[in-house]
């Protein structure tokens, strides 16, 4: 019954999506309205980051500008549209509240309104590997081909997760500020600044107790010319079972109380 009224719920959010896409271009407008550039500042602000980082990290690891400064960029522009999504899920109901409180409404749609917003994000910052890539020997290939499975599988994994932080946020609010900080660490363990060769082999077991390792991979390694590991498939796709299981559990179970936390 429980997954019932949770798979309800996701099939309404999703038959929604003409309201969570308008909301979330309307998000965009709000926070860059009076601004010019709009989020074109996010994108001048990555290319800079970029740009000044990318020659520096690859000096110092002794990468040539050719190999590292693409798998930064990547590494850069793909955190954020993870990152940022889970740092705002946290909020998704809450800033919701005048609508959530007014009218039945599927919560999931809430959680794709934040990932329609962060998806927009990302097509402008992507714009910065795209000039990476006219200036530095970036070969694509055939295994781009595979970067739509790869971002189907990265948006599963999402969207379970956004639907648990949710909620999660939603009853203790005191776990939004927890779970930026735990973003940030994540930030530095995860191979985006750094490769994941530089770990010597007795450490290398590590980087695959980070989930975040597989969502990167799966969406840069396409990008760079290679394939990802069927480890990272298999794994990442485990997450998303698991991940939606238990996330369609706690819709089903806690849905009707949401607007009480509010």
């Amino acid at each position: 019954m429980k997954y019932l009224i949770a798979l309800n719920d996701v099939r309404d959010g999703i038959r929604s999506r003409e309201l969570w896409l308008a909301l979330g271009m309307q998000d965009i407008r709000q926070r860059y309205r009076r601004s010019m550039l709009g989020p074109f500042w996010l994108t001048i602000s990555m290319g800079v980051m970029i740009g000044a980082m990318g020659p520096l990290y690859g000096a110092l690891f002794g990468y040539s500008a050719a190999v590292f400064i693409p798998h930064l960029a990547l590494g850069l522009i793909f955190w954020g549209f993870i990152a940022g999504q889970i740092s705002d899920f946290g909020e998704a109901f809450s800033n919701s509240t005048n609508y959530l409180r007014q009218m039945k409404l599927p919560l999931s749609m809430f959680v794709l309104r934040v990932m329609c917003r962060h998806s927009i994000i990302l097509a402008h910052n992507i714009l910065v590997f795209v000039v990476v890539w006219a200036i530095l020997p970036v070969h694509l290939n055939a295994n781009l081909l595979v970067l739509p499975f790869a971002v189907l599988l990265v948006l599963a994994n999402i969207f379970w997760i956004g639907v648990i932080t949710s909620i999660f946020c939603t009853r203790y609010r005191d776990m939004q500020p927890v779970i930026g900080n735990l973003v940030q660490v994540m930030f530095f363990v995860t191979p985006i600044i750094w490769r994941a060769e530089q770990l010597s082999p007795a450490r290398q077991h590590l980087i695959h107790l980070n989930p975040f390792f597989y969502l990167l991979e799966l969406l840069r390694e396409p990008l760079l010319g290679m394939m990802p590991a069927p480890a990272i498939w298999l794994r990442a796709a485990g997450m998303a079972v698991v991940g939606i299981a238990v996330a369609l559990y706690m819709l089903g179970k806690l849905r009707h109380r949401v607007t009480y936390w509010l």
